[in-house]
């Protein structure tokens, strides 16, 4: 398996047909959903997404994979994806997702601890 970057119709194919068994596009199809149905009608996804570019490159590698679940969950409730979501709102974001569902997670663990010692 191949991610990371494949946004044009003849990088995916030049990677498939390389031997590779699978193309992952995350981040082109958050951008443009229909994008398989664009290839089929020989055009290519209208918009990219900004790199984000801090010092902090470790951060700014944060940042962008949340920016890029933040716009698969919008799509995901049916609305449009907005690719100028500033990466400081899908970290801050994301990141009070991810504690609700620890808590979550947390919570179902200890009913189970509970309902197994009675």
């Amino acid at each position: 398996m191949l991610t990371g970057g494949i946004t044009r119709r003849n990088t995916a194919e030049r990677v498939f047909y390389s031997g590779v068994a699978l193309v992952g596009m995350g981040t082109a199809l958050t951008l443009t959903p229909d994008l398989p149905e664009r290839w089929k009608n020989h055009r290519e996804a209208d918009r990219l997404m900004e790199p984000v570019t801090w010092s902090d490159k470790a951060l700014a590698s944060a940042a962008s994979m949340a920016r890029v679940r933040h716009l698969m969950r919008r799509i995901a409730r049916g609305r449009n994806p907005k690719p100028g979501t500033s990466p400081t709102f899908a970290l801050i974001s994301e990141r009070r997702k991810q504690r609700r569902a620890l808590r979550t997670y947390r919570a179902w663990l200890s009913k189970g601890r509970s309902a197994a010692g009675r």
